[in-house]
């Protein structure tokens, strides 16, 4: 039989899903839900646009109750305020054997925690998935013994909403927690995203990790030169994502590919599939970087915004 795949929400991230399942090496049933008849037409566009193998089978569905009764995987890449109950309804409608979850997983703990209630019992993980760069797996391999970093990651868009990218590269180095949350240096406004309802907000965070390590993200409005860098051991690496290389001050260098969404996807489910590691931090991994990180945000974002809240509007 062949797999049976769904990806729930087919907007930008959505259709580079639907992308890279078009290079699956094996025949695939795939299933788009959306509720925007819009965003399902623009996701086949997208589909067609890699021609994929001819004997892949495509679904276009706006109503959860077209879906079929059993899926292998399931991946939801929704905005975060929906994604809890969109997860619920999918849950409740379909057998659903494995998960994928677009971060960040939620706005507020009591999303993680239904979210765990719901998929207690099955298989998920969330794509953070910098540890299947092989830029970064080449850089890991020059320390075996996982030691505590100091990181810094600057002039990234989105502070708030990719944060957990480089949180989770940090706590999956070495098997850290992520322990304190430092918003000091955050602005004091936030400011509307380019999707409407949802806000960004520029500065410095600060962050402590249980093994000691150290993460810096920095982020300002405007188009300002991305940085990255490591520092190991006493040795600092420079990280050159776009071209794939790291390299120190004394000329030592690593190689690696950093691949896109529409890259990662197949190997991703592939390995799902085969049960074996697949590169991206499980469910309940995920649920503890993020609950710290959101309790931080909402709180900055109650201690200088008008409107007090009880979820952090990112997604």
């Amino acid at each position: 039989m062949r797999p049976s795949i769904l990806v729930a929400g087919a907007g930008q991230l959505g259709s580079r899903y639907l992308q890279g399942l078009a290079v699956s090496p094996e025949a695939l049933d795939i299933w788009v839900f959306d509720v925007s008849t819009e965003s399902l037409i623009r996701a086949e566009q997208r589909w067609n646009e890699v021609q994929p193998r001819s004997d892949h089978k495509v679904r276009y569905v706006a109503d959860i109750d077209a879906l079929p009764s059993a899926l292998q995987v399931a991946i939801v890449a929704t905005t975060a305020d929906v994604r809890t109950n969109l997860v619920e309804r999918i849950a409740n409608a379909c057998d659903v054997r494995y998960w994928i979850l677009e971060k960040v997983l939620g706005q507020n703990r009591e999303d993680l925690f239904r979210l765990k209630k719901i998929l207690h019992g099955s298989e998920a993980w969330v794509n953070t998935p910098r540890h299947q760069w092989e830029l970064y797996c080449a850089l890991h391999r020059q320390y075996p013994d996982s030691p505590a970093m100091e990181a810094t990651f600057e002039n990234f868009r989105g502070l708030a909403c990719n944060a957990i990218h480089f949180v989770d590269f940090v706590c999956r180095w070495s098997g850290a927690q992520l322990v304190e949350v430092n918003t000091s240096g955050l602005h004091a406004e936030w400011y509307e995203s380019k999707r409407r309802g949802f806000y960004e907000v520029a500065g410095r965070l600060e962050m402590r990790f249980s093994d000691g390590s150290r993460l810096t993200l920095a982020s300002q409005r405007g188009n300002l030169p991305y940085s990255a860098s490591l520092t190991v051991k006493g040795q600092e690496w420079k990280i050159d994502e776009a071209k794939g290389i790291a390299s120190t001050p004394d000329g030592q260098m690593v190689e690696g590919k950093t691949e896109f969404q529409s890259q990662l996807t197949a190997p991703t489910v592939r390995a799902i599939l085969a049960g074996v590691p697949c590169g991206l931090p499980t469910l309940t991994e995920s649920i503890q970087q993020h609950g710290v990180f959101l309790d931080a945000l909402i709180a900055h974002w109650n201690t200088y915004m008008p409107n007090k809240t009880d979820r952090i509007p990112i997604t």
